[in-house]
């Protein structure tokens, strides 16, 4: 009879979640457990603060996709994560980047080790296996100023458990992790720039010690590197392609391979220069990565140049001398949108109606096409936000801008990508990871 009580109770109580709009059944498992998750998350920023010295702070590194405060890695070996932060004791002169070390010890986060950084500011931060023993390294960029320059130092740590010792330091601009020479082993290229007097790529390798590859020399009469990626630029290649720039905006690519562990740069630049930068990566995702490059549409000649809305077109180097066309689309001149990708056959025959004005409307038409020359198959336009409210029915909504909203159309059945995620940060960050962390 207890039982029947008990259960005509549970019944009761389900039935007045059910009747009151409630629409969440949650597992016991999961009421328990979640709490537990944040009450540790809250005890090790507190263990965490607790060990930070007066004034400091905690830091993140300066890379555009690292947005975590505390990262998550095993460094050990042993399985289990380690808890890794960096502050800034800008408080203290001079001042200086510093990190520590967490590790769960019976169900509370215990301070292992506090090792010292190179710089004033954290530029990168990487968590990878480059000693080749299944066991993660740091790898930190870090930055100080210099009267008028900024000097740059990389530094990969090996974590003992004990103590962190400093197995690599060396002057950086930019670096990458990969694998060039197919050893399945990871190696480390860092690029050096120093403007206007020598610029080079070096690959090292961990064996006992970091060793040399191949070192090449670049051209040093630029403005700088915006992004450089590392991945597959054949089916069969692995590479790494370095976006640079020209100039206040003006930029070019390179392609670098490795052939019997030397250096490559396997095509000419020459082949990819563009007005503004395009970050290279892999668009169409195939798994092989583009060069972005501009192209001005069908019937722009005789236009201003800074009145001409480019088209943003996505190639593949084809293994030689030239590219090969991969993906087209229409990309705002100052990142605010863009609209595409537009079918591969388009290509060549998708201008925009000379009519169009930036930063107004936009209309999209296909040339040279049998019955359907001339024919619109997207338009944009910029609405303020009261023209917004009021006739934007047969406008989808694209973004909003500086008291703007951009609209668009489309006409056909082809899929439009309008997802402006990717736009967040137009160079990407050096490194191909996913990274864990708080």
């Amino acid at each position: 009879m207890l039982k029947l009580k008990y259960f005509r109770f549970c019944g009761a109580i389900l039935m007045m979640f059910l009747l009151s709009g409630c629409t969440f059944l949650i597992y016991p498992v999961s009421l328990m457990r979640a709490p537990q998750l944040t009450a540790e998350k809250e005890d090790l920023k507190t263990i965490i603060h607790s060990q930070l010295p007066e004034g400091a702070t905690i830091v993140r590194s300066r890379d555009e996709q690292d947005t975590n405060q505390i990262h998550f890695e095993d460094l050990d070996g042993d399985k289990i994560n380690e808890a890794i932060v960096f502050y800034d004791t800008s408080s203290e002169q001079p001042a200086n980047i510093q990190g520590m070390i967490f590790k769960n010890v019976k169900n509370t986060w215990v301070k292992q080790v506090t090792f010292t950084g190179e710089g004033t500011r954290l530029e990168s931060l990487q968590f990878e296996d480059l000693t080749n023993n299944g066991i993660k390294n740091i790898i930190a960029g870090y930055s100080r100023r210099d009267d008028n320059d900024v000097l740059q130092g990389l530094v990969v740590y090996n974590y003992t458990g004990s103590s962190v010792e400093k197995i690599l330091e060396l002057p950086y601009t930019k670096f990458i992790i990969d694998d060039l020479n197919g050893d399945h082993i990871k190696d480390l290229s860092v690029l050096q720039l120093v403007k206007n007097e020598y610029a080079y790529m070096t690959t090292y390798q961990y064996k006992d010690s970091f060793i040399e590859l191949d070192k090449i020399e670049m051209e040093p009469f630029v403005s700088g590197y915006y992004n450089i990626v590392a991945g597959k630029v054949l089916k069969d290649q692995e590479g790494i392609i370095v976006d640079t720039l020209i100039g206040e905006k003006s930029s070019k690519s390179q392609v670098i391979i490795m052939k019997d562990d030397k250096l490559v740069v396997a095509l000419d630049s020459k082949k990819t220069y563009k007005e503004w930068p395009i970050a290279s990566q892999d668009v169409d995702n195939d798994g092989i990565l583009e060069i972005g490059s501009v192209e001005p549409p069908k019937g722009w000649s005789f236009y201003k140049t800074t009145d001409i809305p480019l088209l943003t077109i996505y190639s593949q180097w084809d293994g030689k001398d030239d590219l090969i066309f991969k993906a087209q689309e229409y990309r705002d001149y100052i990142n605010r949108f863009h609209l595409g990708f537009f079918p591969k056959s388009w290509y060549g025959n998708l201008t925009i109606d000379t009519k169009s004005v930036i930063d107004e409307y936009l209309r999209f038409i296909l040339l040279d096409n049998g019955k359907d020359t001339g024919k619109t198959v997207a338009e944009i336009k910029f609405f303020t936000l009261s023209q917004w409210e009021k006739q934007h029915e047969d406008w989808k909504y694209l973004v909003r801008k500086n008291e703007k909203v951009i609209g668009y159309k489309t006409y056909g059945d082809w899929e439009v990508n309008a997802n402006n995620k990717r736009l967040n940060n137009e160079v990407p960050p050096i490194e191909r990871k996913e990274k864990t962390g708080e």
